[in-house]
């Protein structure tokens, strides 16, 4: 009985002293015989800043914009209020112009006058597919005309809202995309669409944002907020 008593009272003191260790690793104090400790409280203040951490940080890759509700709504009218493709050269149009840019392979035309594109290699930054057929794909408004109308451009020239929708300069402005996709997206903002590859957030956050800021654009709290979440990928 003596022996078993010492080799308790041996074992006892082991743990008091591997707990006295592991209390001055972690900074928790653990007393004998107790079952186990909790998560320290540190931990929980760490996830949390963290957390804003990243929030701060996806939103300074995105230059702020305005928010503000949309207005104008189901007053838009393509043809009327931002009219068609303009000429960019002579019989050539801006989709056309975009094609022959874009394409990663020599085009062809669909008559001898070069007035529309027939075949190239076009690939959809957003979902990754790959066309030789130009009739395969739209040309994209990456902010379209309607959000642009209800977030501004309603209150501009007419002749400011057909640069607008012809805008070659700004990378990204007008892309060509899959059919079925710019079907897809509509008139819709991050908010409620985002690109098929979730590899693409990152760019078409900042592509967003970018244009909204450089014409001026507001944003909706929920479209920001869609924003913000997908500069997380960045």
């Amino acid at each position: 009985m003596a022996g078993n008593t010492f080799r308790r009272g041996r074992w006892l003191g082991v743990a008091v002293v591997v707990g006295a260790s592991i209390a001055g690793v972690t900074g928790v104090a653990l007393a004998a015989g107790e079952p186990g400790v909790s998560a320290p409280a540190t931990t929980t203040t760490t996830t949390v800043t963290r957390t804003a951490s990243v929030t701060a940080s996806s939103a300074q890759t995105l230059v702020h914009l305005t928010i503000a509700p949309a207005t104008n709504a189901n007053t838009y009218r393509r043809t009327a209020d931002f009219g068609g493709w303009t000429k960019v050269s002579g019989c050539e149009d801006t989709r056309a112009a975009l094609l022959i840019r874009t394409s990663a392979a020599p085009v062809t035309f669909t008559t001898a006058k070069h007035c529309t594109v027939k075949t190239g290699r076009w690939t959809d930054p957003w979902s990754g597919v790959t066309t030789t057929i130009a009739h395969d794909f739209d040309i994209d408004h990456t902010v379209p005309l309607a959000n642009a109308w209800e977030h501004g451009a309603s209150s501009w020239t007419h002749a400011k809202r057909v640069a607008y929708a012809n805008d070659l300069a700004d990378a990204n402005h007008l892309v060509p995309i899959a059919l079925g996709e710019n079907r897809s997206k509509g008139d819709r903002g991050p908010e409620s669409w985002k690109p098929p590859s979730h590899g693409a957030w990152c760019k078409y956050a900042k592509t967003w944002d970018r244009i909204k800021a450089k014409w001026h654009l507001s944003a909706t709290a929920a479209e920001w907020s869609a924003l913000v979440a997908m500069a997380k990928t960045c």
